[in-house]
């Protein structure tokens, strides 16, 4: 498995149910990763195979700022609209990415050595940032059983039986993240995602749905817990 770090000063993962307000998830999507390892190794369109774990290494901030939609032809509105528009941006995103599938040597290589075929940015063009490598794992699937235990990741509700609350956690759900992508902009299904918004893990007792093709608890050489999607 691998895993990389991506982070940067702003961050705009655009919520497609937003028009008037262009508000963001608060973490980096599944779809953005594909995009995003798409860049590095040259793909003009994503569509390999990967599962993909998730971790906020830092607490998740956000702001709102005005912006002008001047020369952009917004919703139809032609070139000359000049509409301010307010945008929601992620402000200093850090987050740990483990990479379990298609084109693993190619990325390991390129982000090894610094390397990206076409720009990296998170979210959108103007909030450029530069994976770094962090290693190659080893790791084992998790047994599923009715014991609880802490993950370091962001979590799909669907693998969610119980969820253990921690004095000091600060736990969040984002509703409607996509999690199939077919190309040329076409989306599939949509999944609902828990996570903890200051970074910190998640205490949880597991859906014992052994063999899903939905989603997979691993344990790396380092003891890490990672949820898979």
């Amino acid at each position: 498995m691998l895993v990389f770090d991506i982070r940067g000063s702003l961050a705009h993962f655009r919520r497609p149910d937003t028009t008037n307000t262009h508000a963001t998830y608060p973490f980096i999507p599944y779809t953005t990763i594909r995009g995003l390892a798409g860049s590095i190794i040259g793909l003009p369109d994503f569509k390999g195979t990967a599962r993909v774990g998730i971790r906020l290494m830092s607490s998740v901030r956000t702001s709102v700022q005005q912006m002008s939609m001047l020369g952009k032809g917004w919703l139809g509105g032609g070139s000359d609209i000049n509409r301010p528009t307010a945008i929601e941006l992620v402000v200093s995103p850090y987050y740990r990415i483990y990479w379990s599938g298609d084109y693993y040597e190619e990325l390991k290589n390129n982000i090894a050595n610094n390397h990206s075929h076409y720009h990296t940015y998170l979210g959108s063009a103007f909030a450029l940032t530069n994976p770094s490598y962090v290693g190659a794992y080893n790791y084992l699937e998790k047994e599923l059983t009715a014991k609880h235990f802490d993950c370091l990741s962001v979590i799909p509700m669907d693998a969610v039986d119980k969820l253990i609350p921690v004095p000091g956690t600060q736990y969040g759900r984002v509703g409607g993240m996509h999690r199939e992508y077919y190309g040329e902009r076409r989306f599939g299904t949509t999944t609902n995602v828990l996570y903890e918004s200051t970074g910190g893990p998640i205490r949880i007792i597991p859906c014992n749905n052994t063999g899903t093709e939905d989603y997979t608890f691993i344990e790396t050489e380092q003891g890490e817990i990672i949820c898979l999607w």
